[in-house]
């Protein structure tokens, strides 16, 4: 039986945005709503230690769940938790590097639409902030497509010039 991986990770979201989203302040707390009325305060990390705070994990899951999904409310929430600790992220960014990755994610959104072989082909390379989604009909003698937040790039004819759009991706930000 397949798993349907899209489908989870678009309801994991949904349940931690129920339960750990600070509509007030922006970002993710630490703890659930449920035990609020327990606590005098609850706390939005963004320093990352021996494990990444997950404000700037969740900014990196979802700008790749808005590639995936083509749903901008994700790139909406991304936007807002790097507004409530930009601050931060300048004045101590030595502090907070996940964050600087998820900021780095937002600019840099990148999608690669294209067959299991060439995909494969992709994996064991460093391609950061890629997202790669299998696709089946592709134009006539194309190899994948390289998207950059909404925006396609036109097919690649080859492997070498899917590449070539990748590296132009980690360059250029999205405008």
């Amino acid at each position: 039986m397949a798993t349907d991986w899209l489908a989870a990770a678009i309801a994991v979201q949904a349940e931690f945005d129920q339960w750990f989203w600070s509509s007030r302040l922006g970002g993710y707390e630490n703890t659930a709503q449920d035990h609020s009325d327990r606590l005098l305060i609850r706390e939005r990390t963004y320093q990352d230690s021996a494990t990444p705070a997950a404000n700037g994990i969740a900014v990196t899951n979802l700008v790749k769940l808005s590639l995936l999904s083509a749903e901008l409310n994700y790139l909406d929430r991304a936007e807002k938790i790097l507004q409530a600790f930009s601050a931060v992220m300048t004045q101590a960014p030595r502090a907070c590097p996940s964050l600087l990755t998820g900021l780095d994610s937002y600019y840099h959104p990148t999608l690669v639409r294209s067959g299991d072989r060439v995909l494969r082909s992709l994996l064991p390379e460093f391609w950061p902030n890629c997202v790669y989604q299998l696709e089946a009909q592709l134009p006539n003698d194309s190899v994948g497509i390289v998207c950059q937040g909404l925006a396609c790039q036109a097919p690649a004819a080859s492997l070498t010039a899917l590449r070539q759009q990748l590296a132009a991706s980690i360059l250029h930000p999205v405008a």
